[in-house]
């Protein structure tokens, strides 16, 4: 099972962000997950939070809007959410105090401790907070994979760049005749070279 983070869920809301494409695919691949998609109740209820909340240059989701976006996901008859289980409160210490992690990091501990105790295989996020619990899998889906559709493997993508970039400079190189001036001897003194100290 597959539990999906707040920032995925707004990214996906939120049309006018540019992560809107990518995690508009990614919750559309959850609708093929073996095992099911889960969304932890206190993302669910972030969600609200954030999206109702205007910020610069994106206006505020009104109340209504939100939670029937948030019922169209759960709507998914692979969807459901995830509530704190029995030992819940073992596992949330465990985490606070092995990771060491206070304030808003507790709130992470929290919904790391919930997919634990529901025996979640990853936990879809962009935060990178969640590497402090070693113990959750997670991924950032909105970077694909070498071998996902839509992926371009990184060194032959690099190199092709590299290869037309050099190409195009060779081709408006303007042509140039010898110089008649001597090249130094590998034996000449080379004049230093003094930087500025500005």
């Amino acid at each position: 099972m597959i539990a999906v983070d707040t920032n995925l869920l707004v990214y996906a809301h939120r049309a006018t962000v540019p992560q809107h494409a990518a995690a508009s695919a990614a919750m559309a691949r959850l609708s093929v997950v073996q095992g099911g998609w889960a969304i932890p109740w206190p993302c669910a209820h972030e969600f609200v939070a954030v999206v109702t909340r205007a910020v610069p240059g994106v206006p505020a989701t009104p109340a209504p809007v939100a939670f029937d976006a948030l019922r169209a996901w759960l709507s998914h008859p692979g969807c459901r959410l995830l509530a704190e289980s029995a030992s819940h409160l073992d596992l949330w210490r465990e985490l606070v105090e092995r990771a060491g992690v206070v304030g808003g990091a507790v709130h992470d501990a929290r919904i790391a401790a919930i997919c634990l105790g529901h025996s979640v295989d990853e936990l879809w996020s962009s935060d990178r907070d969640f590497a402090r619990f070693p113990d959750l899998r997670t991924r950032d889906p909105l970077v694909p994979g070498l071998h996902e559709p839509g992926a371009t493997p990184y060194r032959a993508a690099r190199l092709d760049q590299a290869a037309v970039a050099v190409s195009t400079r060779r081709a408006a190189a303007p042509s140039r005749a010898p110089s008649k001036r001597s090249t130094p001897s590998s034996s000449s003194p080379r004049p230093s070279v003094r930087r500025s100290s500005r």
